[in-house]
C-alpha cells in the first residue's frame, strides 16, 4: 500500500475503527437473535423495527443503538483523515445518520399497519429518524470514502468501489421493492451493504498505521 504523508493516522482512529467494526457486527448478531426470539414477526412483510415492539423488544433497541455506536465510532475514526470539502460534507451527513439511528432506537416504532392518522409522536419520530438515516448514509459513504481514496494511493481501488456499495444497495432496494414487500427483505439486505461498507473502510484504516511503520 503506497501512502502519502497525510495518510498516517492517530492511534485513536485505529481504536475507534475497531470499535466501529465490533459494534456493526454486534448489530447483525442482535438482529439475528431477534429473528429467533420473535418468530411471530414475519421477515418477508415486517420491518426490523417490529422486533422492538413488545416482548423482548429491548434486543432490537440495543441493536439499533449498536448501529448508532458504529456510525459514531466510524465518524471519529475518519475525521482526522478527511481533507477535502466534499469529505467534510460527508462527515456532517454521517453525523446526521448517527443522530437519526439513535432516534430509531430510543423512539420505538408503531406497528407497520398503523394508519398515518393514528401514528403516535414516538412512532413519527422513529419513522422520520429511520428514513433520514437510511437515505442519507449512502451519500455520506460516497463522499467520505472517495475523499479517503485520494490519500491512500495503494488502497484507492478498494476504496473507490467500496464508496459506491451503500448507494448501489439503496438503488437495488428501491428496484426490488417494486416486486416484493418493501418492509421485508429489501431493507435487511440494504443494511447488510451498509455493514459491509463499514467493515471494508475500517479494515483500510487499520492497514494505514502498519504500512506507515514500515
Amino acid at each position: 500500500m503506497t501512502l502519502t504523508p497525510s495518510a498516517t493516522v492517530p492511534r485513536s482512529s485505529a481504536v475507534t475503527a475497531r470499535l466501529s467494526s465490533a459494534a456493526i457486527l454486534a448489530y447483525q448478531i442482535l438482529l439475528l437473535a431477534a429473528i429467533f426470539i420473535k418468530p411471530e414477526v414475519d421477515p418477508t412483510h415486517k420491518p426490523v423495527s417490529e422486533y422492538a415492539i413488545g416482548r423482548h423488544g429491548w434486543v432490537m433497541v440495543l441493536a439499533f443503538l449498536m448501529a448508532a455506536s458504529s456510525y459514531a465510532c466510524l465518524l471519529a475514526a475518519v475525521r482526522p483523515l478527511v481533507r477535502g470539502r466534499a469529505g467534510r460534507i460527508g462527515l456532517a451527513i454521517l453525523a446526521v445518520c448517527v443522530i437519526g439511528t439513535i432516534g430509531v432506537g430510543v423512539f420505538v416504532a408503531d406497528p407497520v399497519d398503523t394508519p398515518l392518522s393514528d401514528l403516535t409522536t414516538r412512532g413519527t419520530v422513529h419513522a422520520v429518524s429511520g428514513l433520514a438515516a437510511l437515505v442519507l448514509l449512502p451519500f455520506a459513504a460516497l463522499l467520505i470514502t472517495r475523499d479517503l481514496a485520494r490519500t491512500a494511493a495503494g488502497a484507492a481501488s478498494v476504496l473507490r468501489w467500496a464508496a459506491w456499495l451503500p448507494l448501489s444497495g439503496l438503488v437495488l432496494h428501491w428496484l426490488v421493492s417494486v416486486v416484493v414487500p418493501p418492509e421485508g427483505w429489501p431493507p435487511r439486505f440494504l443494511f447488510l451493504t451498509y455493514a459491509l461498507w463499514i467493515l471494508v473502510l475500517n479494515a483500510q484504516i487499520l492497514r494505514i498505521p502498519r504500512q506507515a511503520r514500515r
